[in-house]
């Protein structure tokens, strides 16, 4: 499109013309008059963008987090390339932190509006997602800075890009609200592998915004419940990637020494999980202190949402509730700084799909924002032994990851209320990433102690049954590609994984 200048000296030559003519530059100037010509539309998220670039430009302390960040930036793993090039795609620029900013900015400008694109088992979502997480992979200095913590001196508070991402969660929960963001619903509706069949309502029109549709509610017939009458069976609480949790529970781990090791699947440098024990006094937040130590020496399950997959979170067994809280990111907030900071994407989400996979360090979600609900079980003993009931507590913590604008509960979900597995809803995440970690409790024999000392309520391992679903055979069409989207995300995964061991 030329520039209104041009216009403006074209219109001059032709007021010498003709009346026709002299009509074509009434035309013209008008065009020129239109506000659209001149500033481009405001962004939803304005608001939060705004108060990055004013923050940036009065704190010193912001300016040198940004240039420490840009320091410390590192090369992507094996596997991962943009425009062919491993190069870190956020080094970009010539200034270090200011071009970095201004980088974020643009970046945020554009995921304000973005709505994901689908087609069979593959989908964009979580291109966005992937790229901003390269600005704190392996980079301690990026990972402070987006906690709101001055990379210069940890102990130390500095706030402004942790409150810009939490208010820029807010301001991008509104645009997907909106009937704005409702244009991309036919498309997923369409897809055969979204199975929209399985919910309530199964017209794109139906759903006024991206979220209303993201937060579809199903027929719950679609999903019978395993076993329902055998209350020792524990159910999946949503449709999810499910792997065990290798990490050791603890009442209170104080500080971890976080240290890289070479990971011989991928040829890259991951986090040694090993001596890094999950800390339950920091993930079960505000439940009282007796409660939490009956989660020590536990075990636990890890449940990852996919974008395309059921987004509501059920009770996995029967029970009673005894605990319930969102714990919501705030700057204020000790419990929750926000929802970003994980520093290993590559393990966290791998290019071979294995989602949250053993060896994921979810030590790192202790400060995201989630919910908590603890719930006490009791199931049958063995016959002729006591005590004739066992027990134990199961903790359902639904983590808000990345542009996850929150967490909601479901009515009803409060202390003394009895749950059913499978059934009762214990509430639904919007769009971004979006996780239900469960925790085990050791088994509880009331009047026979010894007969239950350190022995595990559930063994850390998914077991399934005859003809439940163990997986789901994919298609083999790249998702659609967004600004972000990786050069292995143009290619097939086989491609992808074949170069990997090569």
């Amino acid at each position: 499109m030329p520039h209104p200048a041009s216009l403006m000296t074209s219109s001059k030559a032709l007021t010498k013309t003709s009346s026709s003519q002299f009509t074509i530059v009434v035309l013209l100037l008008s065009l020129i008059a239109t506000p659209s010509w001149a500033e481009p539309a405001e962004s939803p998220c304005q608001g939060s963008l705004d108060f990055l670039q004013e923050a940036y430009a009065k704190d010193k302390a912001t300016q040198n987090a940004f240039k420490l960040t840009f320091e410390h930036l590192k090369p992507l793993p094996k596997g991962y390339y943009y425009n062919e090039s491993q190069e870190n795609p956020w080094k970009t620029g010539n200034s270090g932190g200011e071009d970095l900013m201004h980088a974020v900015v643009e970046f945020y400008q554009q995921v304000c509006t973005l709505v994901p694109e689908i087609i069979g088992t593959n989908d964009n979502a979580l291109d966005s997602i992937q790229y901003f997480a390269w600005l704190y992979y392996h980079n301690n200095p990026g990972r402070m800075m987006v906690e709101g913590i001055d990379p210069a001196d940890s102990s130390k508070p500095l706030p402004t890009v942790q409150e810009f991402l939490i208010r820029f969660n807010n301001e991008y929960k509104t645009y997907m609200d909106s009937s704005s963001s409702q244009f991309a619903v036919q498309e997923w509706v369409d897809d055969p592998r979204l199975e929209i069949d399985d919910y309530i309502l199964t017209e794109a029109s139906d759903y006024p915004s991206w979220n209303a549709f993201f937060a579809r509610d199903i027929k719950i017939s679609t999903r019978p419940v395993t076993m329902p009458d055998r209350d020792y069976v524990v159910v999946s609480p949503t449709d999810c990637i499910m792997n065990p949790l290798v990490q050791v529970l603890e009442l209170d781990t104080g500080d971890v020494h976080r240290r890289l090791l070479e990971n011989p699947l991928q040829h890259d440098t991951v986090l040694d999980v090993k001596g890094i024990p999950i800390s339950v006094s920091s993930l079960l937040a505000n439940a009282p202190e007796d409660v939490k130590r009956r989660f020590d020496g536990g075990t636990g399950l890890s449940c990852v949402l996919m974008p395309n997959t059921y987004h509501h979170f059920h009770s996995p067994v029967d029970g009673i509730i005894r605990y319930a809280e969102i714990v919501e990111a705030g700057v204020e907030n000790k419990d929750a700084w926000g929802t970003f900071g994980y520093s290993d994407w590559p393990n966290w989400v791998p290019l071979d799909g294995n989602v949250g996979r053993p060896g994921t360090d979810f030590s790192q979600f202790e400060g995201f924002q989630r919910g908590v609900v603890i719930i006490e079980v009791s199931y049958e003993n063995l016959p002729n032994k006591k005590p004739e009931m066992l027990k134990g507590l199961v903790a359902s913590i639904p983590v808000g990851l990345d542009t996850v604008g929150s967490v909601v509960f479901a009515d009803g979900v409060e202390e003394g209320a009895r749950v059913v597995k499978g059934i009762t809803e214990f509430g639904n995440f919007f769009f971004g990433g979006s996780l239900n970690i469960l925790l085990f409790s050791p088994i509880e024999c009331e009047g026979h102690p010894a007969e239950c000392h350190d022995v595990q309520m559930l063994t850390p391992a998914v077991q399934t049954r005859m003809g439940n679903q163990i997986g789901i055979l994919n298609t083999p069409y790249p998702a659609p590609s967004t600004p972000w989207t990786p050069d292995s995300g143009r290619t097939r995964d086989r491609k992808v994984l074949r170069h990997l061991h090569q």
